[in-house]
């Protein structure tokens, strides 16, 4: 298969994943890659190893933009671009009124702070095409309205990015590397903001990252952001050392989706 892309509306987008079968390898679950690996478990090693090389470089260097979707695109291509083909492009699948989805902990299980549990309860994603492009505009511009972000306690900032942060969530514009990529555009949001966020939280804490996942979860249930908010305020800080930091430790690789057919 030949892969090329297209512009609409100025964001890009690949043209030639006309389904959600077509990101696999044919016959298989596995991701199409350009290692040309067919195997699940080797394949999260080498995007482990890639992603942690990317982000490290980042670190010290980071992809420079205007914190809007392009911005975010840019940071998803350097993070998995040896990895994908697709890296950086908004994904074409599945389309309305398949619904890509992920299995989490069930709304229950999350009041009663039962984060991790494995319900596998469907939580539905935005569908490929101009409702989430126009979802993912409408909130990339209210996360840069402006506001006086540096004035903000770290608490406040945590509330003031917990919406804009779950509604980008909601829409899931990559078909993989999602979260890694918002903990990247994010980290660096904050610091041109006066606010340093510990992104090693996301990495080494479990118990931290179960609750945020299951907070975006929430986010995705009824929009209730409180306890995203809540998460976020415990990795917000104002520590800002002007020295870069390195990445070393990985957030979770493949987790997969499967999609929804009515």
């Amino acid at each position: 298969m030949k892969w090329c892309a297209v512009e609409r509306n100025g964001f890009v987008l690949v043209a030639d994943f006309p389904d959600w079968k077509s990101y696999f390898w044919p016959g298989t679950t596995v991701l199409r890659n350009l290692f040309g690996e067919r195997n699940q478990a080797p394949l999260s090693d080498l995007e482990l190893m890639a992603f942690r090389s990317r982000a490290a470089e980042l670190a010290v260097a980071p992809v420079h933009g205007d914190f809007d979707l392009a911005h975010m695109q840019a940071i998803h291509r350097h993070l998995f671009g040896d990895v994908y083909e697709w890296a950086g492009q908004l994904r074409t699948a599945p389309v309305f009124p398949v619904s890509m989805v992920k299995g989490g902990p069930s709304p229950e299980s999350i009041a009663a702070g039962d984060f991790d549990a494995d319900d596998q309860y469907p939580y539905r994603y935005f569908p490929a095409g101009e409702g989430m492009v126009a979802h993912l505009k409408m909130w990339f511009a209210r996360l840069n309205e402006p506001t006086v972000y540096e004035a903000m306690r770290p608490t406040e900032f945590a509330v003031a990015i917990a919406e804009p942060w779950g509604e980008i969530n909601s829409a899931h514009p990559f078909r993989e590397g999602n979260t890694r990529a918002q903990v990247i555009f994010f980290t660096q949001f904050a610091a041109a903001h006066g606010h340093f966020l510990d992104f090693e939280r996301f990495a080494k804490d479990d118990w931290f990252r179960a609750k945020f996942n299951a907070a975006r979860f929430q986010v995705q249930h009824n929009t209730d952001t409180a306890l995203l908010a809540d998460a976020l305020a415990q990795v917000f800080d104002r520590r800002m050392t002007g020295r870069p930091r390195s990445w070393s430790g990985s957030l979770p690789a493949y987790e997969p989706h499967y999609i929804d057919v009515p």
